[in-house]
């Protein structure tokens, strides 16, 4: 018997049983949560605090790292108390106003907090004092070192702001319970103002050193060291606007005045937030806006409408300029064509004018201040681009310049290409525009064009007319001969040379089939064939020949019915 082999289950089974083990101890915890009371919390926070102030660690008789990194501990075991704190305090806040118990627990708090209070108060100066010692000694290395104090500067950093919103907590407890206004509420309106004035000035420092690196990188091209220190500049204008935007959160709660610091964030940021917009927001930027139309007015105005003139009367000269490089360079096609076709022509005096008006927009731009090279040099990258997603387009032009180059035709020549025929009107390096014997106006683009078989009607100066008639088996063909004789000599149209070429085609079915193609000049084809098709037939009828209509003969044959039964028809 074949044993099943079960151990892929195993897993599985593991899997429920964690989770039903954990699903027990959150219940089980959240019980414990909602029967442990509001004083068993207070007498946790107050052993919490006794313990803190025992402090049975000598926090700071370690050196170096060590000493760094339980300091932090310490600091962060107060700012957990600190949250301690307001856990409890909303909890009490929450209770229903008639409680008994409200008012003793909001006294022992109170007691509790003022205690707090002193030892946070020096906690928090310690901090400072750290970060301030931190920064000085950033100032006197570099390389690896400086790495690494730049990150515990920056983390202590963040510590100071988290101390500051959870005070901001308390303060905000405090007010609702009624407590007497202390250190605190000094402590978290200074330090925030202060915080937030140091934020804008990294902001600002920064985004000069930012302006002036990305100007020697427009010089020194992509220097690597330049590139590192850019982004680490934009690294800091992000860190720093971000803590700038939680800070002024806190200093909106405190009521505190914040127009100024939002206006920088405004500045900074790509999006703007409904919250960052008020009536002294808008102010501040309308006074920093009318101030600055006021001091280019003053300053800038003159030299910029000097400037718009200097480009208005380049834009005009060029244009003037190329109007007469059109003029000249028509006169000169018209005295001397030579050999060009009108196309060519055409496109050349187009080019000539636009080619002017191009370097005239150059030099008016020169002119303004604006750097040629770095436009040109985007033009190329950006002409590169197009010309990948414009494929088919770019085909258009070659096949343009290689029609202009060969010249297959010309303006007016009745031409036959992509399956209809017409006569060219215009054409430039993209498409060709042909009208059709009915009026009707096509665009082709060139490529199909050049991409197929080109026959032009009319680009010779003679042309043979091919006409095809069609006499009785009854009639003669010496007499048929002679009369398109007769009718060739009265059409005036006809080249002597070469001669016209009268021969029996084919004997058709109802029919003996002549061809006539006699020469003329290319402008008399359409005439001379029209009017050889009527003469011919009056000549016919004059002569007595005969145009037959096509006719079968039938046979009738009657056989011998007594044996077959039937006839034979055939």
């Amino acid at each position: 018997m074949k044993v099943k082999d079960f151990s892929y289950a195993r897993p599985f089974c593991f899997l429920v049983f964690l989770f039903f083990a954990l699903a027990s101890n959150a219940d089980e915890s959240s019980d414990s949560g909602e029967h442990f009371s509001v004083a068993e919390e207070l007498t946790a926070l107050e052993t919490e605090f006794a313990a803190m102030q025992e402090n049975p660690i000598d926090w700071e008789s370690a050196e170096g790292i060590r000493q760094d990194a339980l300091l932090y501990r310490r600091e962060d075991l107060t700012l957990q108390l600190l949250k301690s704190l307001v856990r409890v305090a909303r909890r009490v806040l929450d209770m229903p106003a008639d409680a008994a118990e409200r008012g003793e627990l909001a006294a022992r708090l109170a007691i509790k907090d003022s205690k707090l209070e002193a030892a946070f108060t020096d906690r928090f100066d310690k901090l400072l004092g750290r970060i301030n010692q931190k920064t000085l000694q950033a100032a006197n290395v570099s390389g690896a070192d400086r790495a690494i104090l730049d990150a515990e500067i920056d983390s202590l950093s963040e510590l100071r702001l988290r101390f500051l919103e959870t005070i901001v907590d308390i303060v905000k407890i405090r007010e609702a319970l009624n407590f007497p206004r202390g250190a605190l509420e000094v402590i978290a309106g200074r330090s925030l103002e202060t915080y937030a004035n140091e934020r804008v000035g990294f902001i600002q420092l920064s985004s000069e050193m930012r302006k002036s690196i990305s100007e020697k990188l427009k010089m020194s091209g992509k220097d690597p060291d330049l590139l590192a220190a850019l982004s680490l500049q934009e690294h800091y204008i992000a860190r720093a606007t971000t803590r700038l935007d939680r800070t002024i959160t806190q200093l909106d709660r405190l009521d505190m005045e914040t127009a100024s610091l939002r206006r920088v964030m405004i500045e900074q940021s790509k999006a703007i937030s409904v919250s960052m917009v008020d009536a002294d927001v808008l102010n501040i930027l309308w006074e920093d806006l009318r101030d600055s139309l006021s001091v280019w007015l003053q300053f800038s105005a003159a030299d910029f409408l000097f400037q718009a003139l200097v480009f208005a009367a380049i834009l005009l000269g060029a244009r003037l300029l190329g109007r007469l490089a059109r003029n000249l360079v028509q006169r000169g096609f018209s005295r001397n064509p030579g050999n060009t076709s009108q196309l060519l022509r055409d496109m050349t005096i187009s080019l000539v004018g636009g080619g002017v008006f191009v370097i005239g927009f150059l030099i008016a731009l020169s002119q303004i201040g604006i750097s040629l090279a770095p436009m040109l040099a985007g033009l190329g990258v950006a002409g590169f681009i197009i010309g990948f997603a414009l494929q088919d387009t770019l085909g258009n032009f070659a096949a343009g310049g290689m029609i202009l180059i060969y010249r297959p035709f010309d303006v007016d020549d009745y031409i036959e290409v992509a399956g209809v025929d017409g006569t060219v009107k215009k054409m430039n390096l993209v498409s060709t525009t042909i009208t059709t014997p009915d009026n009707q106006a096509l665009i082709i683009p060139n490529s199909k064009i050049w991409g197929d078989v080109i026959r032009n009607k009319t680009g010779q100066r003679v042309r043979r007319v091919d006409l095809e008639f069609g006499i009785s088996y009854s009639d003669s063909i010496e007499h048929a001969e002679e009369v398109f004789r007769k009718v060739l000599a009265t059409m005036p149209a006809v080249l002597p040379e070469p001669a016209p070429n009268i021969q029996v085609i084919r004997h058709g079915e109802s029919s003996i089939d002549f061809i006539v193609r006699p020469w003329v000049k290319t402008e008399d084809y359409w005439p001379t064939y029209w009017a050889m098709q009527r003469a011919v037939k009056l000549a016919f009828d004059e002569a007595g020949i005969t145009i037959p209509f096509p006719q079968r003969d039938v046979h009738h044959f009657q056989g011998d019915n007594s044996l077959s039964g039937k006839g034979d028809v055939s």
